[in-house]
């Protein structure tokens, strides 16, 4: 963390937010519930987090997928909002080139006005070419089509905006731009270093827009547990989301990425970058990371519900603490 020179997400402090996510809104094969339960659920977790002193909760968005996941993040985030008084909400991300940049716009400065500055506006390119056929584009436009979102949202957005990245090249872009960024979590350190590298240089290379460092957030992969057994369930859990998210990206060769024949590898992947383990591995883990934002992403397909809602408790009553007390330290 940079601390002294960082630019603190809602006033000074040392210490990384923590937030959880990411929140879809699915009925799978393999955990079905109403959609009114979905969204009934959402209000209740978010809630939950500001109770337990919880940063941010964060959503994500697709479009022509069978099991309902959202499609619409703007209208799922004000209920969130709605139902807390301090609790902040992100989206992570929803996908720019998708959607007509003003109508983000006005949406977004609306949220932002009516929940007092608590929205965060994460965006990116998306990568399956279905969802650009509903919209009458071509995916080989993406790029193009993100950026002129881009241009318009520096211009009209007051809300905080983060940029989805998964590669070097849209680190800088971000950087360029002095956009924060919002990073997947199934990348290992060394990944995540390169790409915070990437978008400081090109930051500070450019310039450095907006006159301080933009804000970094990480989401990862974490579940607080006690022994041997719980910790292979939560992996477990880790795993089969990941698998049930593979699922989006069949067909989406166009991408350069083989989600057929490279399931087995990400999942492997996965699995290695998660930590699950005692709130103070975590804290201690999380503690060598050079971030403003963590967001513990928990919102897994498997788990029960009992076990989501003592692990949201747990992150803000074991976990946060030890963060906390970690940024004070440094």
């Amino acid at each position: 963390m940079f601390c002294a020179t960082r630019t603190p997400l809602r006033g000074p402090h040392c210490v990384m937010d923590m937030g959880i996510g990411l929140w879809c809104l699915q009925s799978t094969a393999t955990n079905p519930r109403s959609f009114e339960q979905a969204y009934q659920e959402l209000v209740e977790d978010a809630r939950l987090a500001e109770n337990n002193g919880i940063h941010s909760l964060w959503l994500s968005e697709h479009h022509a997928y069978y099991d309902g996941y959202c499609p619409a993040l703007l209208p799922a985030a004000s209920a969130a909002l709605a139902a807390t008084e301090h609790l902040e909400v992100g989206t992570g991300v929803l996908l720019l080139p998708l959607h007509e940049p003003n109508r983000v716009a006005n949406a977004v400065n609306l949220l932002d006005a009516q929940s007092q500055g608590r929205f965060h506006l994460g965006v990116g390119m998306g990568y399956r070419p279905i969802e650009f056929t509903m919209k009458d584009e071509l995916i080989s436009n993406r790029l193009q089509l993100m950026n002129s979102g881009l241009d318009a949202l520096q211009t009209t957005v007051s809300a905080p905006t983060w940029v989805g990245v998964s590669s070097e090249k849209a680190a800088r872009r971000a950087g360029r731009r002095g956009l924060g960024l919002f990073i997947s979590g199934a990348f290992s350190r060394d990944v995540v270093n390169g790409l915070i590298a990437a978008h400081r240089t090109e930051w500070e290379t450019s310039g450095s827009p907006g006159g301080t460092p933009p804000p970094i957030g990480l989401l990862r992969n974490l579940w607080i547990v006690d022994t041997e057994t719980e910790r292979r369930k939560a992996l477990e859990w880790v795993r089969s989301s990941y698998l049930v998210y593979a699922g989006l990206g069949w067909g989406a060769d166009k991408t350069g990425v083989d989600f057929v024949s490279q399931i087995e590898a990400s999942m492997d992947e996965v699995e290695r970058s998660a930590k699950v383990g005692s709130a103070e591995e975590i804290a201690e883990d999380l503690d060598g990371y050079d971030v403003d934002l963590v967001v513990c992403r928990v919102g897994y397909d498997q788990p029960p519900r009992t076990a989501l809602v003592e692990v949201i408790e747990r992150i803000g009553q074991e976990l946060l603490p030890l963060v906390q007390e970690l940024g004070v330290q440094r």
